[in-house]
């Protein structure tokens, strides 16, 4: 991944995610597992994409603010958190899906962003057909191929 300059520094940082700062150093392999791992924000504010017991923690829910979780259906009207089980695969493509729809963009496009918010972002071929097949009624034809992805 590429290195990113935070406009605004820590304090911007601290202004919208006080949930992920600590006022201590984690020096030691145990305590880094004490931490909480939180989704992947896909789109700023609205759509996240995690794992099944990232769904299921309170504490996560409540400090991104997640109005609706969606685990077979999707509801674009508040913000969002998919998943699956190791939200990599079946989560990933309902994500590339809505982006597809919502965006207007190919499934190539949309899974260079998805990626670049979510490195294991990892649909199987399988779903990668469908959302191909997806992409061509949405668009009238196929704008991906998988060897287009495969790059």
């Amino acid at each position: 991944m590429d290195p990113v300059i935070l406009l605004g520094g820590f304090y911007a940082f601290h202004a919208l995610y006080p949930f992920l700062c600590t006022p201590r150093m984690v020096l030691v392999e145990p305590e880094r597992h004490t931490l909480t791992i939180y989704p992947s924000e896909i789109l700023e504010g609205a759509l996240y994409q995690g794992s099944a017991s990232q769904a299921s923690d309170y504490c996560i829910i409540k400090n991104l603010h997640i109005t609706h979780v969606v685990n077979a259906a999707g509801d674009p009207a508040g913000r969002v958190l998919v998943h699956c089980s190791m939200g990599r695969s079946r989560s990933s493509a309902l994500t590339l899906a809505f982006l597809m729809e919502h965006r207007h963009w190919s499934l190539l496009h949309a899974l260079r962003w998805l990626k670049e918010r979510r490195a294991c972002t990892a649909p199987n071929v399988n779903f990668l057909r469908q959302l191909l097949t997806y992409e061509e009624q949405l668009f009238g034809s196929r704008l991906t191929s998988l060897d287009d992805i495969r790059r």
